[in-house]
């Protein structure tokens, strides 16, 4: 893995937008594109089957850049609600209190599309800080609107409260939640501060409660890290704690959100039996708002909008020993044969000296998706240099929705490998906090850098661990976790049957999941979803919709730690039985084309 320090920050301020301009001038234009090389004609069609599964509506409703949700989502997800009632409003003979947690009309379902429009910090970390609403914008929050009305002829006094909870990849605090293990405590949540309000007799008072999601609620971040990282995507449920009692421990400003989980405390005192406690609280669940972190559809009117954030690396290497010296066969060809490599003509061919690694002139970004090219030698220019995409902002859980067409491994006569690979890697964000633990079994494992950073991968190769000259490609599914978990059943250097899947770590640092199946050469003919689905107990791997691996805590440590997305088409040794340096030189350009992204 290359550093983050390596890497260009690319702001894509190309195309200027005119908020006065009339519909006809916001018509499609010529796209000025970052790199000039040419596409195949087959990307410009053929992912339309992933088309409608897709497709979102970027009509935004509000400066809190709010959309309704598509209409299948109700149909589709369904985050559970943590509160016994869906109840939007508290109503007693003495007080109602009416509560629209972004001032929306509850009745319908919204999202947030996040837009990357600011950099935290461009100097050492290059990451946009994602928040909801977005915190860029200056120090404007997102606001709960909460109406009182008092129904009696004396003044009340109130406290209350608003708690929010992401519920799409947390821990249960609904009545099925096991609260002696006390794992609801690392969801994500957060509050306002606590606000009197006193009604004077029929009095109906409307007020704001202001809240921030991006910003660490729980102040972990603070503490540890002492960066701010993201909100965590996903379906958030919304809940108003109104009380006449100031002793009440969720109205307490001295609340410790690391000890206290307002959600999973209502859930405890409801099964203690306390007495009008349903007469305290209003609550959306989570199928009314969902927040997304990530979503570009290449759509041509979104591609270049100021503030879209890529990171593109550049004149970095992957340093292996076969390819340390730069030196490669003298050979441009991509039909060959066992025989010629180990005795016949590549066998025998001389050395040459050729430039090689990620090089930003092969990534190029346009209205029809990402390109990501590993060029063609000629006899006056030898080349093994690929691209690749790194996004940025760094997120913790979600589900990482890639749609691609990835350019082919081997050729159709001989089945002969390429060198390419292909990476669908989250990598851990924070680099400077991947630190061995001390005193741990397996602190001895350490990059070279020393580091024991977090990845979930996705690989694609021509071989896992036996060269195969049928013309499949294999997948790899895997977890980077540098044996953090000291419990995990396959143990360094093991390989093990599990479930009738052969799982390994023979290199020490890694689970391995083998896809048993083959990918053969026409599956890269066309375009597949790749889906990675990080929680905190398990990584899920789909295809095309199919579950093909599912790792679990007792199988490694699941990455706790914000990651980043970073695609490529690398060419380098680990995806082939053979020294990548006696693999022909590519005789054309091969491309791997990206049509969508999304972490949700």
């Amino acid at each position: 893995m290359y550093p983050l320090a390596t890497v260009l920050l690319i702001v894509c301020l190309l195309i200027s937008c005119n908020s006065s301009s009339s519909v006809a001038d916001k018509a499609p234009q010529v796209k000025v594109f970052y790199n000039d090389f040419e596409a195949p004609s087959s990307f410009h069609s053929g992912w339309e089957r992933f088309d409608n599964q897709f497709k979102k509506d970027t009509n935004y409703l509000n400066d809190f850049e709010l959309t309704k949700l598509v209409q299948a989502y109700p149909d589709t997800e369904s985050p559970v609600s943590t509160l016994p009632t869906s109840s939007k409003m508290i109503k007693k003979e003495d007080l109602e209190v009416y509560f629209y947690p972004l001032q929306q009309d509850t009745s319908d379902q919204f999202q947030y599309v996040h837009k990357f429009n600011c950099v935290k910090d461009p100097v050492n970390y290059k990451y946009a800080d994602v928040a909801y609403p977005n915190p860029c914008k200056g120090e404007r929050k997102a606001s709960a609107k909460t109406v009182f009305v008092n129904k009696t002829d004396a003044v009340q006094q109130l406290y209350c409260r608003m708690f929010y909870q992401n519920n799409s990849y947390a821990y249960l605090t609904n009545e099925k939640a096991d609260f002696a293990a006390q794992n609801y405590l690392t969801n994500y949540y957060g509050a306002t501060e606590v606000v009197m309000v006193v009604l004077q007799p029929n009095e109906t008072l409307e007020l704001d409660l202001n809240y921030r999601i991006g910003r660490d609620p729980k102040k972990e971040d603070i503490l540890y890290k002492n960066f701010y990282g993201p909100a965590r995507p996903g379906a958030y449920e919304f809940m108003l704690w109104v009380t006449k009692d100031s002793s009440d421990i969720l109205v307490n400003n001295q609340l410790d959100l690391k000890k206290v989980n307002p959600f999973a405390n209502f859930q405890q005192r409801k099964t203690d039996g306390e007495a009008g406690l349903m007469d305290k609280i209003a609550h959306l669940n989570a199928r009314h708002f969902k927040f997304i972190f990530h979503h570009e559809t290449f759509n041509g009117d979104n591609i270049y909008d100021p503030g879209s954030i890529y990171l593109l690396g550049d004149r970095t290497e992957k340093k292996l020993c076969d390819t340390c010296t730069g030196y490669f066969k003298n050979v441009i060809a991509d039909e060959w044969t066992p025989d010629d490599y180990f005795k016949g003509f590549i066998a025998q061919a001389d050395w040459v000296k050729a430039e090689y690694g990620n090089r930003k002139e092969n990534v190029r970004i346009d209205e029809r998706g990402v390109l990501l090219k590993c060029p063609k030698s000629t006899e006056n220019t030898k080349l093994k240099t690929w691209g690749e995409l790194k996004f940025g902002p760094g997120f913790l859980y979600g589900t990482v929705k890639v749609v691609a067409k990835l350019a082919q491994l081997r050729n159709t006569k001989t089945h002969s490998p390429t060198g390419i690979i292909h990476n669908l890697w989250l990598y851990q964000f924070n680099h400077p906090y991947a630190e061995a633990i001390p005193g741990h079994p397996y602190e001895q494992y350490k990059n070279d850098k020393g580091k024991q950073p977090y990845e979930i991968d996705i690989e694609i190769w021509s071989k896992i661990y036996s060269e195969n000259w049928s013309g499949g490609a294999g997948i790899n599914y895997s977890i980077v976790d540098y044996m953090r978990n000291e419990n995990a059943i396959v143990k360094p250097g093991e390989q093990k049957n599990i479930n009738g899947n052969e799982i390994d770590r023979l290199n020490n640092v890694q689970l391995n999941y083998p896809d048993k199946n083959l990918y053969w050469h026409d599956f890269f003919e066309g375009y597949h979803l790749y889906e990675i689905i990080w929680k905190p107990a398990s990584v899920q791997f789909k295809i095309d919709g199919r579950l093909v691996a599912t790792i679990t805590e007792q199988m490694a440590k699941i990455p706790d730690e914000y990651a980043f997305l970073w695609l490529g088409s690398p060419i380098y040794q680990d995806g082939t039985y053979y020294g990548q340096n006696q693999i022909p030189f590519l005789p054309d350009d091969r491309f791997s084309h990206i049509r969508y992204i999304s972490i949700d």
